[in-house]
């Protein structure tokens, strides 16, 4: 007990750190939102006929995008997600460069009424690492 009141600092910045690390997985369950690795993706565009999103800007698709997949740009996605309306019962696959700003278009989507909404973990760096095919 000493120790704690001695390093209350030390105590507070762990319990912060801790918090951090479980605060987003717990609010994408909330919110309805799954992850999907790699591998999941791609088992569920096979089996399911999943379709991907790639909310990246245009300038960032360098390496080209993943096959089939809707471009809408998490900057003007308001506008151009309406191209996805017709699809809410499919599982959606929603990825960005890393995986980190995809998860704010997947919770649009799911607000908009989408039944199965995934966030792809890792984006699009996480397909290139594993060396699946991309078109330009």
């Amino acid at each position: 007990m000493e120790f704690i009141v001695q390093n209350w600092v030390l105590i507070a910045g762990i319990c912060f750190v801790i918090f951090m690390l479980l605060f987003e997985p717990l609010r994408m369950r909330m919110s309805g939102i799954e992850t999907a690795t790699v591998f999941d993706a791609v088992s569920l565009s096979n089996h399911e006929d999943a379709i991907f999103v790639d909310v990246r800007e245009k300038k960032e698709i360098t390496g080209g995008v993943i096959n089939g997949a809707y471009q809408v740009p998490l900057s003007s996605f308001e506008k151009s997600a309406t191209q996805l309306d017709k699809l809410t019962d499919k599982p959606v696959i929603v990825y960005c460069r890393s995986g980190n700003r995809s998860i704010n278009a997947a919770g649009k989507l799911k607000k908009k009424g989408f039944n199965r909404v995934y966030n792809l973990t890792g984006g699009i760096l996480a397909w290139q690492k594993e060396k699946l095919p991309l078109e330009s």
